[in-house]
């Protein structure tokens, strides 16, 4: 798990990294220079916060550009974890600054509140459960088209709708917030459900797919639909489809798995102009760990989509285009 944990750090921190300092030196030729904030969306204890934090304090990034880390999440104790952790690291500030938010991830505007302004905004997300990684990336919609980086996980947590009380009151940050978005931390099935506002299929791409499926007989079913077929495929991509060989079965996620996540990546095309990749993680195994997938994303035409389109491959079959 430590060897796994440390590849994801070193893959969003080689992004990270690059993306900054193609935007500096384009700043730079221009005569502007912003900071930024990278938000870790459902950023948990920090195990990608802080270690993004770390490394940007230290490395030459840091001389060039002002970055502020803010790390969101719906879960205090988890946040309060994070400080604790995050007090034992050296980091420079103004140049790296790491921050909290307490706020649920489907609150926009207040996440966005909590930004500098005028910053450039990077959203990342490392195993953001379930619908949580899709709010993940309508948080960089939200904040300007910002570039997204997310490796999800727990599909099949998605296919749950969030249950909201209208009249709930809730505390996030010392403001008072009256708002059905912000649930309570400790279910697990209410952080990851979607909203309202999140269907499924996200894509136009997929949606086409499974009805020209249905409609040209191909599905036993006759009286299934693509919202069933879609829960069937969210399902397989998690847990596999059985009774079958353990072989076969971790195959049928894999391919479920990359279904579902060019899905996702494919709607920040359709509906907002991005250029997306989904690319996996090195050595991160599909037949082995099911959650290496990286979901990249950007305005088309911009510094940050030009970065993401032009990352190097090791590994042909670690790109799915």
């Amino acid at each position: 798990r430590g060897f796994r944990k440390r590849a994801q750090v070193q893959a969003f921190y080689s992004i990270l990294s690059t993306i900054l300092d193609a935007q500096y030196n384009s700043e730079s030729s221009s005569g502007t220079s912003k900071g930024v904030t990278i938000i870790d969306a459902g950023c948990g204890a920090g195990n990608l916060a802080i270690a993004i934090a770390g490394l940007l304090s230290q490395s030459n990034v840091n001389n060039n550009v002002n970055v502020n880390v803010l790390a969101v999440d719906v879960n205090n104790q988890a946040l309060e974890r994070l400080s604790e952790r995050a007090s034992r690291l050296k980091l420079f500030p103004p140049q790296t600054v790491l921050q909290t938010c307490s706020a649920d991830l489907a609150n926009y505007d207040y996440i966005k509140s909590q930004i500098p302004s005028h910053d450039n905004v990077i959203v990342v997300s490392l195993h953001a459960c379930g619908a949580a990684s899709d709010m993940a990336m309508n948080l960089a919609f939200q904040c300007d088209n910002a570039p997204f980086v997310i490796c999800p996980c727990c599909t099949a947590k998605s296919l749950t709708k969030r249950v909201v009380d209208e009249n709930k009151n809730t505390n996030v940050n010392n403001v008072n917030v009256e708002d059905p978005l912000v649930l309570d931390p400790s279910a697990s099935f209410q952080r990851s459900g979607a909203t309202a506002d999140i269907e499924y299929p996200r894509s136009d791409w997929l949606q086409n797919k499974l009805s020209t499926i249905l409609k040209n007989g191909k599905i036993n079913n006759t009286n299934s639909n693509t919202d069933e077929q879609y829960t069937l495929l969210a399902k397989v991509a998690d847990v596999g489809l059985g009774p079958q060989t353990p072989s076969q079965q971790r195959e049928h996620q894999r391919r479920a798995k990359k279904i579902v996540e060019l899905d996702r990546v494919l709607s920040a095309m359709e509906r907002q102009g991005y250029d997306v990749r989904l690319m996996r993680i090195m050595d991160h195994d599909p037949l082995v760990y099911g959650k290496g997938e990286l979901l990249l994303g950007a305005m088309e035409g911009s510094v940050a989509a030009n970065v993401l389109m032009n990352l190097p491959v090791v590994d042909e079959e670690a790109v799915m285009n």
